[in-house]
Protein backbone atom coordinates (compact mmCIF):
# COMPACT_ATOMS: atom_id res chain seq x y z
CA UNK A 1 0.00 0.00 0.00
CA UNK A 2 1.11 3.71 -0.52
CA UNK A 3 0.80 6.44 2.13
CA UNK A 4 -1.11 10.04 0.83
CA UNK A 5 -0.21 12.78 2.91
CA UNK A 6 -3.49 14.39 2.53
CA UNK A 7 -5.26 11.58 3.44
CA UNK A 8 -6.96 11.58 6.87
CA UNK A 9 -8.02 7.60 6.59
CA UNK A 10 -4.87 5.97 7.32
CA UNK A 11 -4.18 4.98 10.91
CA UNK A 12 -1.45 7.68 12.52
CA UNK A 13 -0.92 5.38 15.41
CA UNK A 14 1.55 2.34 13.98
CA UNK A 15 1.53 -1.27 16.67
CA UNK A 16 4.35 -2.26 17.86
CA UNK A 17 3.87 -4.91 15.39
CA UNK A 18 3.38 -2.82 12.65
CA UNK A 19 5.98 -3.96 10.11
CA UNK A 20 7.24 -0.91 8.62
CA UNK A 21 9.75 -2.30 5.95
CA UNK A 22 6.65 -3.17 4.30
CA UNK A 23 5.39 0.49 3.60
CA UNK A 24 6.29 2.21 0.73
CA UNK A 25 5.25 5.76 0.41
CA UNK A 26 3.98 7.82 -2.45
CA UNK A 27 5.29 12.07 -3.14
CA UNK A 28 2.76 14.56 -3.70
CA UNK A 29 4.99 16.04 -5.98
CA UNK A 30 7.37 14.48 -8.79
CA UNK A 31 10.89 13.73 -6.61
CA UNK A 32 14.25 13.56 -7.94
CA UNK A 33 16.76 10.34 -7.62
CA UNK A 34 18.03 11.58 -4.19
CA UNK A 35 14.63 12.01 -2.51
CA UNK A 36 13.41 8.79 -3.94
CA UNK A 37 16.57 7.12 -2.16
CA UNK A 38 15.73 9.28 1.07
CA UNK A 39 12.09 7.26 1.18
CA UNK A 40 13.31 4.02 0.53
CA UNK A 41 16.28 4.24 3.29
CA UNK A 42 13.99 5.69 5.91
CA UNK A 43 11.27 2.45 5.71
CA UNK A 44 14.17 0.26 6.34
CA UNK A 45 16.70 1.77 8.91
CA UNK A 46 16.90 0.45 12.44
CA UNK A 47 14.62 3.24 14.10
CA UNK A 48 11.70 1.57 13.03
CA UNK A 49 11.38 -1.06 15.17
CA UNK A 50 9.54 -2.24 17.92
CA UNK A 51 8.67 -0.02 20.94
CA UNK A 52 10.18 -2.39 23.20
CA UNK A 53 13.88 -1.82 21.87
CA UNK A 54 16.35 -0.37 24.18
CA UNK A 55 16.73 3.41 23.50
CA UNK A 56 20.19 4.92 23.88
CA UNK A 57 21.12 7.98 26.14
CA UNK A 58 21.00 11.32 25.17
CA UNK A 59 24.71 12.96 24.80
CA UNK A 60 23.32 16.52 26.05
CA UNK A 61 20.51 15.69 28.69
CA UNK A 62 17.69 18.43 29.67
CA UNK A 63 15.40 18.96 32.36
CA UNK A 64 12.18 17.45 30.94
CA UNK A 65 9.02 20.37 31.71
CA UNK A 66 6.41 18.08 30.28
CA UNK A 67 4.26 20.48 30.46
CA UNK A 68 0.62 20.89 28.75
CA UNK A 69 -0.56 24.30 28.54
CA UNK A 70 -3.32 26.07 26.34
CA UNK A 71 -2.63 28.79 23.68
CA UNK A 72 -5.05 32.22 23.90
CA UNK A 73 -7.98 31.34 22.75
CA UNK A 74 -8.17 32.13 18.68
CA UNK A 75 -4.93 31.87 18.08
CA UNK A 76 -4.29 30.55 14.81
CA UNK A 77 -1.64 27.99 14.73
CA UNK A 78 0.42 30.16 12.03
CA UNK A 79 0.45 33.08 14.55
CA UNK A 80 1.55 30.89 17.25
CA UNK A 81 4.34 29.74 15.58
CA UNK A 82 5.26 32.74 13.73
CA UNK A 83 5.44 34.14 17.36
CA UNK A 84 7.12 31.40 19.40
CA UNK A 85 8.74 29.42 16.91
CA UNK A 86 10.05 31.64 14.50
CA UNK A 87 13.07 30.01 12.77
CA UNK A 88 10.89 26.45 12.54
CA UNK A 89 8.43 28.26 10.80
CA UNK A 90 10.12 30.40 8.57
CA UNK A 91 12.79 27.85 7.52
CA UNK A 92 10.79 24.75 7.85
CA UNK A 93 7.28 24.48 8.04
CA UNK A 94 6.26 27.64 5.73
CA UNK A 95 8.21 25.58 3.02
CA UNK A 96 5.38 22.79 3.35
CA UNK A 97 2.46 24.23 -0.18
CA UNK A 98 -0.41 24.90 1.40
CA UNK A 99 0.30 23.78 5.08
CA UNK A 100 -1.89 26.13 7.15
CA UNK A 101 -4.68 25.17 4.64
CA UNK A 102 -3.98 21.47 5.52
CA UNK A 103 -3.92 22.34 9.31
CA UNK A 104 -7.11 24.43 9.58
CA UNK A 105 -8.79 21.53 7.82
CA UNK A 106 -7.35 19.02 10.20
CA UNK A 107 -8.36 21.05 13.13
CA UNK A 108 -11.83 20.98 11.95
CA UNK A 109 -11.95 17.24 12.00
CA UNK A 110 -9.64 14.72 13.66
CA UNK A 111 -7.06 17.36 14.75
CA UNK A 112 -2.97 17.78 14.09
CA UNK A 113 -0.01 17.40 15.84
CA UNK A 114 3.55 19.56 15.20
CA UNK A 115 6.86 18.03 16.64
CA UNK A 116 8.68 21.36 16.78
CA UNK A 117 12.19 22.04 17.62
CA UNK A 118 13.40 24.25 20.20
CA UNK A 119 14.41 27.75 19.14
CA UNK A 120 17.77 26.89 20.81
CA UNK A 121 18.17 23.72 18.52
CA UNK A 122 17.07 25.82 15.32
CA UNK A 123 19.61 28.75 16.06
CA UNK A 124 22.15 25.95 16.42
CA UNK A 125 22.29 25.09 12.84
CA UNK A 126 24.99 26.01 11.38
CA UNK A 127 25.35 28.46 8.63
CA UNK A 128 25.92 26.57 5.96
CA UNK A 129 22.79 24.32 6.89
CA UNK A 130 20.81 27.76 6.47
CA UNK A 131 22.05 28.82 3.15
CA UNK A 132 21.20 25.23 2.00
CA UNK A 133 17.94 25.17 3.83
CA UNK A 134 17.00 28.60 2.20
CA UNK A 135 18.27 27.73 -1.10
CA UNK A 136 15.17 27.01 -3.46
CA UNK A 137 17.22 24.27 -5.61
CA UNK A 138 16.84 22.21 -2.45
CA UNK A 139 13.00 22.89 -1.90
CA UNK A 140 11.68 19.57 -2.27
CA UNK A 141 14.51 18.53 0.46
CA UNK A 142 13.59 21.09 2.66
CA UNK A 143 10.28 20.09 2.47
CA UNK A 144 10.76 16.35 3.12
CA UNK A 145 12.49 17.65 6.16
CA UNK A 146 9.82 19.64 7.21
CA UNK A 147 7.27 17.31 6.30
CA UNK A 148 8.30 14.38 9.26
CA UNK A 149 7.67 17.27 11.73
CA UNK A 150 3.91 17.27 11.19
CA UNK A 151 0.76 14.58 11.63
CA UNK A 152 -2.07 16.43 9.46
CA UNK A 153 -4.54 13.24 11.05
CA UNK A 154 -4.88 13.02 14.46
CA UNK A 155 -3.69 15.02 18.10
CA UNK A 156 -1.18 13.04 19.51
CA UNK A 157 -0.83 13.83 23.34
CA UNK A 158 1.98 12.98 25.79
CA UNK A 159 -0.48 10.30 27.31
CA UNK A 160 -1.06 8.77 24.12
CA UNK A 161 2.05 8.23 23.05
CA UNK A 162 3.36 6.85 26.63
CA UNK A 163 0.19 4.97 26.81
CA UNK A 164 1.13 0.77 28.25
CA UNK A 165 0.15 -1.95 26.27
CA UNK A 166 -0.81 -4.57 28.83
CA UNK A 167 -2.44 -7.16 26.84
CA UNK A 168 1.33 -8.43 25.80
CA UNK A 169 3.93 -9.99 28.45
CA UNK A 170 6.10 -7.37 29.83
CA UNK A 171 9.74 -7.58 28.74
CA UNK A 172 12.37 -7.91 31.54
CA UNK A 173 9.72 -6.43 33.74
CA UNK A 174 8.68 -3.05 31.73
CA UNK A 175 5.26 -3.37 29.88
CA UNK A 176 5.63 -2.24 26.15
CA UNK A 177 4.18 0.82 25.14
CA UNK A 178 0.86 0.64 22.98
CA UNK A 179 2.30 2.20 19.76
CA UNK A 180 5.89 1.54 18.27
CA UNK A 181 4.75 4.81 15.72
CA UNK A 182 3.47 7.73 14.07
CA UNK A 183 2.91 8.47 10.57
CA UNK A 184 3.65 11.99 9.67
CA UNK A 185 3.44 13.93 6.49
CA UNK A 186 7.33 12.56 5.60
CA UNK A 187 6.56 9.32 6.62
CA UNK A 188 6.69 7.09 9.94
CA UNK A 189 8.84 8.04 13.10
CA UNK A 190 9.24 6.03 15.81
CA UNK A 191 8.21 6.22 19.02
CA UNK A 192 10.02 4.62 22.34
CA UNK A 193 11.26 5.14 25.70
CA UNK A 194 13.60 8.02 27.31
CA UNK A 195 16.31 6.87 29.08
CA UNK A 196 18.81 8.61 31.40
CA UNK A 197 21.95 7.79 33.13
CA UNK A 198 24.66 4.50 32.42
CA UNK A 199 27.57 5.08 30.09
CA UNK A 200 26.82 5.28 26.24
CA UNK A 201 23.10 3.50 25.87
CA UNK A 202 24.55 0.73 29.33
CA UNK A 203 22.85 0.56 32.44
CA UNK A 204 20.82 3.68 31.30
CA UNK A 205 16.86 3.54 33.27
CA UNK A 206 13.88 4.70 31.79
CA UNK A 207 12.87 8.41 33.00
CA UNK A 208 8.99 8.19 32.20
CA UNK A 209 9.32 9.91 28.78
CA UNK A 210 9.28 8.85 25.22
CA UNK A 211 11.93 9.78 22.29
CA UNK A 212 10.45 10.41 19.03
CA UNK A 213 12.34 9.40 15.94
CA UNK A 214 15.49 7.88 14.92
CA UNK A 215 17.75 10.50 16.48
CA UNK A 216 15.51 10.50 19.77
CA UNK A 217 13.94 13.82 20.47
CA UNK A 218 12.35 14.19 23.77
CA UNK A 219 9.13 16.46 24.26
CA UNK A 220 10.00 19.31 26.40
CA UNK A 221 6.77 20.48 26.45
CA UNK A 222 3.49 21.00 24.90
CA UNK A 223 0.68 23.64 23.93
CA UNK A 224 -3.10 22.93 22.49
CA UNK A 225 -3.33 25.46 20.04
CA UNK A 226 -6.56 25.71 18.30
CA UNK A 227 -9.90 23.48 18.68
CA UNK A 228 -8.10 19.88 18.59
CA UNK A 229 -4.01 20.41 17.65
CA UNK A 230 -1.35 20.30 19.76
CA UNK A 231 2.38 21.41 19.33
CA UNK A 232 5.31 19.44 21.36
CA UNK A 233 8.51 21.42 21.63
CA UNK A 234 11.56 19.35 20.85
CA UNK A 235 14.93 18.88 22.13
CA UNK A 236 15.83 17.89 18.46
CA UNK A 237 14.86 17.35 15.23
CA UNK A 238 12.81 13.91 14.50
CA UNK A 239 13.45 13.53 10.45
CA UNK A 240 15.95 10.87 9.78
CA UNK A 241 19.80 11.52 9.50
CA UNK A 242 20.03 10.85 5.86
CA UNK A 243 17.87 13.61 4.89
CA UNK A 244 20.53 15.59 5.93
CA UNK A 245 22.77 14.42 3.73
CA UNK A 246 21.40 15.50 0.51
CA UNK A 247 21.44 19.47 1.30
CA UNK A 248 25.51 18.93 0.88
CA UNK A 249 24.83 17.69 -2.83
CA UNK A 250 24.58 20.98 -3.86
CA UNK A 251 27.91 23.06 -3.80
CA UNK A 252 27.17 26.65 -1.94
CA UNK A 253 29.55 29.26 -2.96
CA UNK A 254 31.92 30.64 -0.07
CA UNK A 255 31.83 27.58 2.06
Amino acid sequence: SSFNPQSALLPILLPGSFNYSSITMTWTRKANFFLAAIALASAAVDAFVAPTAAVAQRITPITLQESTSVAEEGESIQSFLQQNYPLFETLLLAQIPNIYGTLSASDSTDGFTIFCPSNKIMEDIDSKRKVQISDPRNVEVTEKLASYHVLANGKVTQERLKREDWTVPKIDGVAALSIGGVLTLGGELRVGRSKTGGFMGWGATEDGGVVIGNNEARIVKSTCVGDKGIVHEVDGFVAPDLIWRYFDQLRIPGF
